[in-house]
């Protein structure tokens, strides 16, 4: 809450706390390309220190979309069971907006 960062100094956890992390422990990311919380960029950036990524843009698809298609599901359990993931995107319907 940056709002509170002069108020209460110490709630900033320091530069330590703000490292990229790296590992190689795979790892599944999916990306919706319609996210308006998480944007791409950021997740890119926030991910670039993990060596085992598994990357699956899903055209369409917003924040919360892991039960947005039966692709996003089956490609979730295949990360899962140690399968090949064979696709790098998975495109749904646009979403339908309010009138």
């Amino acid at each position: 809450m940056p709002q509170l960062a002069d108020l209460f100094p110490e709630l900033d956890l320091g530069d330590e706390f703000r490292v990229f992390p790296r590992s190689s422990v795979p790892t599944l990311l999916l990306t919706g390309t319609l996210d308006g919380r998480t944007y791409i960029e950021e997740q890119q950036e926030a991910t670039r220190g993990l060596t085992n990524l598994t990357h699956v843009m899903v055209a369409n698809a917003g924040h919360n979309l892991f039960m947005v298609s039966p692709d996003v599901t089956e490609t979730i359990h295949k990360f899962l069971r140690d399968d090949k993931i064979d696709k790098d995107d998975i495109v749904i319907a646009l979403p339908k907006f309010a009138m």
